[in-house]
């Protein structure tokens, strides 16, 4: 359990629910996100699934683990580097609905993502606020189900997660980088939560469907962290290597959102557009 004996301990929180929250929504201010359709084709990489098509969802579920190494930068902030990963288990059609079927996932084949990602901390009240200045993943489907991530010791020499074993023939279905993101560390049932969005770049195919409709998409990727070690009890913000970290949460798409013109943006286009008219009336006299 975390412990903050000389900044005051973190009052206990509830299990954080893994769709977007209130909570969560304070690191990507200004951006609305609803996730739409996706499609899945196994085929499309040499596998089987799908009957031979492709399956739809909406929901990706995934574990994870990560470790970080921690910079002090002030009495309570900090800066951080962070590498990580995770295997996805299912795929569903709404969250914590049924479980999507025939997709051939661990079954035929197996998927993991691996990230790296940096950023800072500060204290807020009584919680931790991390924001990301950095994320950077890419997925993969593993073929031949024999590819493993690497594990951290906490507080021990600099280690990093990555992957291990048969990987070679893994296939890279997705990539992106941040858009906005963060997270909370709290103590209690959920030691807290996290919410990035960022790019979503399908390759080979593998994905497809409405939130791939223009090419491109976001993603939005959230959950809770359910067990945090390594933490510095008399320091939360001290200079540290490895704090490891284990977790849940679930990813969804949505296409590109096109850019909505700020106000000045929309007061400049009309007096463009009143130029414009002003100097065709006096060329027309």
């Amino acid at each position: 359990m975390i412990e903050f004996s000389k900044i005051g301990k973190l009052v206990a929180g509830a299990v954080l629910a893994m769709a977007s929250s209130v909570a969560l929504a304070d690191h990507v201010p200004g951006i609305g996100f609803t996730e739409k359709t996706f499609t899945i084709n196994p085929g499309a990489i040499g596998e089987a699934g799908c009957g031979g098509g492709t399956c739809k969802a909406s929901f990706l579920d995934f574990s994870y683990k990560a470790e970080v190494d921690q910079v002090r930068t002030g009495a309570t902030t900090a800066s951080f580097d962070e590498t990580g990963g995770g295997y996805f288990g299912t795929f569903r059609t709404s969250l914590g609905g049924p479980v999507v079927g025939g997709t051939g996932l661990n079954n035929n084949y197996s998927m993991y993502f691996v990230f790296t990602a940096t950023g800072t901390t500060a204290l807020s009240g009584t919680t931790i606020d991390g924001t990301f200045n950095t994320f950077n993943y890419t997925m993969y489907v593993d073929r031949n189900m024999n590819t493993t991530l690497s594990n951290a010791q906490a507080g021990g020499a600099d280690q990093s997660i990555g992957v291990s074993g048969g990987f070679a023939d893994d296939v890279a279905v997705l990539t992106g980088t941040l858009v906005q993101g963060g997270f909370h560390i709290a103590q209690g049932l959920a030691n807290g939560d996290f919410n990035a969005i960022a790019t979503a770049i399908a390759l080979n195919g593998f994905f497809g469907g409405d939130a791939f409709a223009s090419g491109e998409a976001f993603t939005d990727i959230n959950g809770v962290n359910s067990i945090i070690k390594g933490i510095p009890k008399t320091n939360p913000f001290a200079n540290t290597t490895d704090i490891t970290i284990d977790g849940s949460g679930n990813t969804s798409f949505e296409p590109t959102p096109v850019p909505v013109p700020e106000p000045t943006s929309l007061a400049l286009f009309g007096l463009a557009l009143a130029g414009l008219a002003f100097a065709r009336s006096k060329k027309k006299a």
